[in-house]
């Protein structure tokens, strides 16, 4: 269990202090160590995505109203717009590790992000006071790469109505959009493409300004050989973890909250570990129900290959495969008629040896096991839930804070 992407509002805040935390926002767009490389950044835009690990860091002047029927934007006094995955801010990266509690991390996130800012506005100074716009709660399971990959296609076929709008199928990620939003995406390929190299970025520049406070100051400090394969091999590390994580997410948005709330936007304060978990479980159970027969059919599929494989060889299973196809759509009797009697009859009995038989048109498969198991479903009581905690000192901990004292300590 895991809380990621949050986005809060401040409360109001005066012009002199809008005007201060605006100039700071634009010097700490991009905090850079010796070697140039970026520690962490504030950006005043909008995050690309989820596996963006900038903070969004936004003063304000309008806000969203609710006006009759519609929402519009209106002109209001200043505030502070924050959003950033809380998972990256205290960790460094999301594919382990279970940050929950959630006003216990607000009211850290809060003073953290002050201290980052150089705000000692009392904004900074409470976070229970603070709206929620924007929570995510997130959920690892131990699935191996091809059990990922059964999983998605779970999805490929099956028609959601009620979410069909914007909805997104990969071969390694399913989104669909929605007043609370389910994402499902294999971690491994995601953290090769986005967060490999900013964790190697990160332990190189730690361990350089650990190595400068040891050496005298007029020399230079370089990593040796056997530094750089350790800090490679850490990364390897992390990499195979991810490659067999399946991340799952449920992204509750500003309307959900707003419903859920009484038309209005919760304060820090109101949100606990209980409601983000519940709002996820009901997500999870509305789509896998909606979707249950199309879901079953393709892994029923999928059972099939996956035991013709294991007992036949490749061209083999194909050719069995097509048969069976054939078999279920169309019936016995069609089937008959295609094949010359002694191939049906040798294709049937292949089938029923390797465990794959029928009555009639109803096709009957020997429970087995594919690389998916069969009773797996996203939930947090799954025996394949990843729940680890990440110790002090740990490679999966590289809070960005800790990391700016670390390389500015005298």
């Amino acid at each position: 269990m895991a809380i990621d992407t949050v986005k809060l509002r401040s409360p109001s805040i005066d012009e002199g202090t809008a005007w201060a935390l605006e100039q700071l926002c634009i010097l700490r767009q991009g905090v850079r160590v010796e070697s140039g490389e970026v520690l962490y950044e504030i950006t005043t835009g909008e995050l690309d995505g989820s596996f963006d690990s900038r903070i969004m860091f936004k003063v304000m002047r309008e806000d969203w109203v609710a006006v009759g029927p519609t929402v519009r934007q209106m002109p209001c006094e200043p505030f502070v717009l924050v959003e950033c995955s809380w998972h990256k801010f205290f960790y460094g990266q999301n594919v382990h590790g279970n940050p929950h509690n959630f006003p216990m991390l607000a009211d850290l996130f809060v003073n953290l992000l002050g201290e980052i800012m150089a705000g000692d506005h009392e904004i900074f100074h409470d976070a229970s006071k603070w709206e929620v716009r924007r929570v995510d709660w997130a959920e690892m399971f131990r699935v191996s790469p091809a059990g990922q990959k059964e999983f998605f296609r779970m999805f490929r076929d099956v028609q959601y109505p009620r979410k069909a709008k914007k909805a997104a199928r990969y071969a390694t990620a399913v989104h669909f959009p929605g007043t609370a939003t389910f994402r499902a995406y294999s971690k491994g390929p995601e953290f090769a493409l986005h967060g490999a190299a900013v964790l190697r970025r990160a332990l190189q520049a730690v361990l350089m300004a650990e190595k400068r406070r040891a050496a005298p100051a007029s020399e230079s400090v370089v990593l040796s050989a056997q530094e750089e394969r350790v800090l490679r091999r850490k990364v390897r590390a992390v990499q195979k973890l991810a490659d067999y994580r399946l991340r799952v997410e449920v992204q509750i948005n500003a309307k959900k909250l707003q419903y859920d709330f009484k038309g209005r936007y919760p304060k820090v304060s109101e949100i606990t570990d209980d409601y983000l978990i519940s709002v996820y479980k009901d997500q999870v159970f509305k789509l896998f129900k909606e979707g249950k027969a199309e879901m079953e059919t393709v892994r029923t599929y999928d059972q099939v290959k996956a035991r013709l494989n294991q007992c036949y060889t490749k061209k083999s299973a194909n050719a069995l495969l097509a048969f069976w196809l054939q078999y279920s759509v169309r019936g016995e009797e069609a089937v008959k008629a295609e094949y010359p009697k002694r191939t049906f009859y040798f294709n049937r009995g292949r089938l029923v040896k390797a465990g794959v038989s029928w009555n009639s048109t109803d096709v009957f498969i020997v429970p087995q096991d594919t690389a998916l198991p069969r009773d797996f479903i996203p939930m947090p009581d799954d025996p394949r839930r990843s729940s680890g905690r990440v110790s002090a000192n740990s490679v999966f901990r590289f809070c960005p804070v800790e990391q700016y004292r670390l390389l500015h300590a005298a």
